[in-house]
């Protein structure tokens, strides 16, 4: 993994290279592949391009991933997500604690990860500007989840929502939650 602000990193599998990065958030301008596609000319010029695609991933408020119960009515739901592209090292962490959680043993650090703890940080202040911003915008196209305008993605042919990252296909068929129910 990539430390510096570009994000990128690499991984290989049978005679073939992966490489991620450069994201943007969801809402935004996306399809960042012109990036992407650089970075593999300089450091990789032999490499071909076989696929590429985009993913969302979910980035917590503290940048500590939520692992654990869904919620604290919910004992027997569990979640792992907000793993801010460390998502092979967050998989891990997350087996252990979610299979001792069901197997009722505990984990000291369990409570760092808990989506239920305080997330009272900046980023909560610059999502909330965000949402209001977007609550407030003037536009046909709304988000059912919780009515934030939706953004054009002229790259994905998608429909998303720069308040919590739903996304809809041009027919309004809904691609990523939050939102769970399509378009009207």
């Amino acid at each position: 993994m990539d430390e510096s602000r570009t994000g990128m990193s690499f991984r290989n599998y049978n005679n073939l290279l992966f490489i991620g990065g450069s994201g943007e958030r969801t809402g935004k301008i996306g399809g960042n592949w012109t990036e992407l596609r650089s970075f593999a000319k300089e450091h990789y010029p032999n490499a071909k391009e076989r696929y590429f695609w985009a993913a969302q991933d979910c980035m917590s408020l503290d940048d500590i991933p939520y692992i654990g119960s869904y919620s604290r009515s919910t004992t027997d739901f569990y979640v792992a997500s907000g793993f801010n592209k460390w998502g092979i090292t967050g998989a891990m962490v997350s087996a252990i604690i979610l299979s001792d959680m069901i197997a009722g043993k505990s984990r000291d650090y369990a409570d760092v990860f808990s989506p239920s703890r305080s997330i009272i940080k900046p980023q909560l202040f610059v999502n909330g500007y965000e949402a209001v911003k977007n609550l407030l915008t003037i536009s046909k196209k709304r988000c059912p989840h919780l009515g934030c305008t939706l953004k054009w993605n002229s790259v994905e042919h998608s429909w998303d929502c720069p308040c919590h990252g739903s996304r809809f296909a041009e027919n309004g068929k809904v691609l990523d939650n939050p939102a769970n129910g399509n378009l009207s």
